[in-house]
This record gives structure tokens, sequence and C-alpha cells, in this order.
């Protein structure tokens, strides 16, 4: 059995991307290559179009794509910016459709930036201004949304202190899940290490021990591969330390302990560090002998290869004759290959793989799926080749809107002495 932990926060990522259609009356083809790029969500290649595109498209379509670079190349204010401008010069002239997608990725922005309260007035005014561009779920999926940055707005920004460079170091946990130490009210805990966890959890249980401020909200939760959705709270730590770092008004989904309870393994996964409390420490080096090395100042470098799509990692690394974007799960124990590899490159797998029934866990669960087993899977990062051998390819979307080739796990970190991970010029190094 493989497992998946990433949680998908409030069950949304970016519902809105079929939705963008900037003037698409036009019919200008580059902006129609612009737009069938974002619909893709190629990031990488949308950045370097649209620098190229120059004076072939207006300026409202360059404020139109040029937020969702923004966003995606974690450069939170100026997409803020970006929509602000083209909402006050150009929204009478807009769908509602398309100005629901920015309203929503706005709010993203807000969040990534712990402004809770400007999150939800996104949210807010999303719903009162173009509620009738979107079918129930997605009011559904925003209202979702709304609930959980309301319930924030009184809670400071999350705040983490790196005084000077140090060391942490981790361990494996019975199932190969990285745990970080976390010191809080004075007691000590094993934090797992998730990059797709979308926001921090912790099970009811443990947010006692550490004394979290429970907020009066209940909320929808998903959880990775197997999509399976529950009911969850949300707790606030005033502080802890990871190491000698510590991080103020850090945020908690709080979790039915049974939700974080892998029963065939007797295993609970009482404490999970996600995405906003990672990202906020600029830079990390992950070293396979079992140390993590923060610098207090974050390097630049020439690489430009990570992106985040909502709070999802992406990395983008040369395939073959190709290059491939996919999401990098260091809580999974295993790369997955999403529908639009087996798309893809659909003649080799049904030539090379075995079909077999697979079984995932997760939070909440487990699931069966039909899937490929590939013989080997051949990636390159910089200039270092690495193969993955017996990987799963599925044949159908986990979600409506994948656009992604896969899930690469830890199975392809281990292939790295060193891996470095830098929020702030978004770049993946390894070593």
């Amino acid at each position: 059995m493989k497992f998946y932990f990433p949680f998908y926060f409030g069950c949304l990522t970016l519902l809105f991307f079929g939705c963008r259609n900037p003037e698409r009356q036009k019919h200008n083809p580059d902006n129609e290559q612009l737009l069938q790029l974002l619909d893709q969500k190629e990031y990488f290649k949308l950045e370097t179009r649209l620098s190229a595109a120059g004076e072939k498209i207006s300026e409202e379509q360059r404020l139109y794509f040029q937020s969702f670079v923004d966003n995606a190349f974690n450069r939170n204010q100026e997409a803020i910016e970006d929509i602000d401008r083209f909402l006050k010069d150009y929204s009478s002239g807009s769908s509602d459709s398309l100005k629901a997608s920015l309203y929503q990725l706005q709010s993203d922005s807000y969040f990534k930036l712990f402004e809770y309260g400007q999150a939800a007035r996104s949210d807010s005014l999303l719903l009162a201004r173009c509620s009738a561009a979107l079918d129930n779920e997605k009011v559904r999926d925003v209202k979702n949304y709304l609930l959980i940055r309301n319930a924030l707005k009184p809670v400071q920004p999350q705040e983490t202190v790196i005084r000077d460079s140090g060391t942490i170091y981790w361990k494996k946990n019975k199932i190969g899940l990285i745990e970080l130490p976390v010191k809080c009210n004075g007691s000590r805990y094993d934090g797992i290490f998730d990059t797709r966890a979308n926001i921090s959890s912790i099970t009811q249980t443990y947010a006692a021990r550490l004394g979290l401020k429970m907020l009066n909200v209940s909320y929808e939760e998903g959880a990775g591969i197997t999509g399976i959705k529950f009911k969850v709270g949300l707790g606030i730590a005033d502080s802890l330390y990871i190491g000698r770092i510590l991080v103020r008004h850090a945020v908690f989904q709080v979790m039915p302990d049974s939700v974080l309870y892998i029963a065939p393994l007797k295993l609970s996964l009482d404490l999970i560090i996600g995405f906003p409390i990672i990202a906020q420490l600029k830079e990390i080096h992950l070293y396979r002998d079992g140390r993590m090395f923060i610098p207090s100042i974050p390097a630049k470098s020439g690489l430009h290869n990570f992106a985040l799509d909502g709070l999802d990692p992406v990395i983008s690394l040369p395939a073959g004759e190709d290059t491939l974007c996919f999401h990098l799960d260091l809580g999974a124990d295993k790369t997955i290959l999403y529908s639009g590899y087996f798309e893809k490159f659909k003649p080799q797998i049904l030539r090379e793989a075995i079909k077999k029934t697979a079984q995932y866990g997760g939070a909440g669960g487990v699931q069966k799926k039909e899937v490929y087993v590939l013989p080997a899977l051949h990636l390159s990062l910089q200039d270092k080749k690495i193969t993955m051998d017996s990987i799963d390819v599925l044949t159908q979307k986990i979600f409506p809107d994948e656009r992604f080739y896969g899930n690469l796990g830890r199975d392809f970190a281990d292939n790295f002495e060193e891996l470095i991970f830098n929020f702030q010029y978004m770049y993946i190094e390894g070593r």
C-alpha cells in the first residue's frame, strides 16, 4: 500500500482556471496562445511567452496574465496589485467568470501573505458580484473558503523568526515520512514535514496537548489521492519551535483522531507541518543523511524551475525531449504519474507497463485504483539524471482541473544527497 497525505485546503485549487477568457473575442493569436498555456497551468512557458509578446497584446491582457504569473512564482504582493489595477481599469468590460477567477487568485495571494481579512474580502466580493457565473458546487466551495478566512480574521499574521543559520536533525517514521522536532509549551513532539499539506494539521488529542486556541469554525477538507472529504476545525499555536526557529501564530487544521490514524499500521500522524510554515523558512537544504539546514539569508540562483499552483509546490523537469511539470510531495512515499502522463505517453505505457489494481492510503481511509505500472521513469534535475523503478500511472483524473503530469514523492528526493527548496527566488536544486 502506498501512502499520500497532502490536504487540499478547503477542497479548492483555484477552480476557476477553466473560466479565464480575457477579450477572447479579439482572436489575437498571441492572446490565444497565452490562454492555452494558462489553462494548462504551464506557468514557466507562460512567463516566457508573456515576456516575448511585447506590444502584441494589450495592457489589459498583460495585466491579466501577469497576475497569474506573479501568483505562481510567489510574488503575491505584485499579484494583488496586478488584480487591483485590472479591476479598477478594465472591470466594466470583463465577464463575471473572468472577474471570479481574479478574485479567487487575489484571495489566494492574500492568504499566502497571512492577510486573512483581505482574503475574506476577496471571497466576499466574488460571491456578491460574480456568483451568477458559478455553478452550485463552486459557490459551495467558495463559501467553504470564506468560512476559513472569516474565522482567521482576528488572528495575527503568522511570523517565522530565523535569527541565524542552523541545522535541524530529522528522522523517518515507520512509513518513511520525515519528522522534525517541534517544541510547544515546554514539550517536544515529532512533526511530519509535508510539502503538499496545504495547511499544517493536528489531531484533536494533540491540539489539546499543545494548548492550541480553538476557533469557532467547521469546514470541509479533502485528502490526497483518495479524495476523501471530512469535517475539520482550526486552532492556533501562539508559538512553537522547529529546532531553534520560532513560529508565531501558526494555523493548524484540527482533525478527528480517526482521520489521521492508519489502522493497518497502527500509526497515528498526530502533527503535520505544512506549506504555510515550510514556505516561511524561505530556503531549506534537505540532506539524505538526516540533516536540514536553514540559512538565515536565502541565496539567489540562475535556476528557475519552481512554482506554486495555489498552495501546491510544482517543479519543472526535463523528461526526454520535453519539459514536464509535476507536484512535489514529500508526504508521499512513492511517485505516481497522473492521467495527463498516461495520455501523453500512452503508446509507450501500453507497450511497456503492466496493468494492475493498486491500493492507496491517506487521511481518512484507503482506496483502490486501476493503474499501469511503468518499469522505469527517467527524469533529470540540472545535470543529474535519475531513474525510478516501478512507477504507477493513473488513467483517470483525481480532480477535474488536474493539469500536471504526476506527484513526485520521497523516492525522487532520495536520489539526491542534498535537495534545496528556495521559496524566495523559486528554484529547486539537487546535488
